[in-house]
């Protein structure tokens, strides 16, 4: 009898520890994890591109030459032009043939230019004809693509084109004493202009965001949208027309303060660079800044900063005025 009863707890023994080895074996043994793994996923959101920044390039007028970049990347290009000087400036765009040099230019184009001034000056009409028979052959395929219009001693403004990757000339003709800002001092030297490569680097900036908008034909100005405001304004300029003058421009816009002491009609026959007071230093006229020729259907933009007054848009050429190229604007 306690044999049997032994061998009933053994038995009962070993069934308790069977089951609790089965028991064990069904558990799940956690697995090592990395703090990565242990983690829940989470999908993590790209960051936002940032917008694109403006391509802005400093160029200051010191006395009588550019100071600036000679490369720049090609696309919409805002030009801060700070006229540092003494004197008034501007800084047309010129794109010259390939393999037409800033060198090149100035010694084929400023030198011959001031040659036919100096006869004009003169009254010597042969030596002017002289001067022009002089020309090259490629100054018929020079292009224009706009550039900071008249700006006054001591102001900045700020233009905006959009520059196709290429080699670009700067260039300021106002003159001091009969002579071109263009003319070599000496000989080996260069005047007022700039040689600029666009590269293929795209800028990927955008173009400005206008408040008005002028047209520019070859009758005259237009608005077409918006208004001049106090404050900051960015004038969008639409040209419908272009032209090329007997007087070697073309159709562009500056914008020019009227007050007491402006006489528009004495502006008017400032902007013809052919008479001895035609775009001489001093301006009879505060300039605000403007953009130079652009080809037909080509446009461009310029910002300036107003206080309530009267203004006009003017075009540099023969008797603008009378061609319908000034346009009275007040700001309230």
């Amino acid at each position: 009898m306690f044999k049997i009863k032994n061998l009933l707890i053994k038995t009962i023994l070993l069934t308790l520890g069977l089951l609790l080895l089965n028991a064990c074996s069904d558990e799940t043994v956690p697995v090592a994890t990395t703090a990565e793994e242990a983690a829940p996923a989470t999908t993590v959101a790209p960051a936002p591109e940032p917008p694109p920044q403006p391509n802005v390039v400093e160029l200051r007028a010191v006395g009588m030459t550019f100071e600036g970049p000679t490369e720049i990347p090609s696309g919409w290009a805002t030009f801060r032009f700070v006229n540092a000087s003494s004197m008034i400036h501007f800084a047309i765009i010129d794109e010259p043939p390939e393999g037409v040099s800033v060198e090149t230019f100035s010694e084929d184009v400023a030198v011959p230019f001031q040659a036919a001034m100096d006869a004009m000056n003169a009254g010597d009409e042969d030596a002017v004809s002289a001067a022009f028979a002089t020309f090259p052959e490629w100054i018929g395929e020079l292009g224009r693509q706009g550039g900071p219009g008249f700006l006054s001693p001591g102001r900045t403004g700020q233009t905006t084109v959009y520059l196709q990757p290429g080699y670009y000339i700067l260039e300021c003709y106002v003159k001091s004493g009969g002579v071109f800002h263009t003319t070599p001092p000496a000989p080996g030297r260069l005047g007022m202009v700039l040689g600029v490569t666009v590269t293929d680097e795209a800028s990927g900036a955008r173009e400005p965001q206008a408040n008005i908008t002028l047209a520019v034909r070859n009758t005259g100005f237009e608005i077409t949208n918006g208004a001049l405001q106090a404050g900051r304004n960015t004038i969008r300029v639409d040209f419908v027309e272009q032209q090329a003058l007997p007087s070697f421009v073309g159709n562009d816009v500056h914008l020019m303060r009227i007050d007491d002491e402006t006489s528009v009609t004495q502006a008017s026959a400032w902007m013809d660079w052919r008479t001895p007071n035609g775009l001489e230093d001093p301006s009879p006229v505060t300039f605000l800044g403007g953009l130079n020729d652009l080809p037909a259907g080509a446009h461009g933009y310029f910002t300036v900063d107003l206080a309530p007054g009267d203004y006009a848009f003017i075009a540099e050429m023969p008797d603008p005025q009378s061609a319908g190229f000034v346009l009275p604007v007040t700001v309230d």
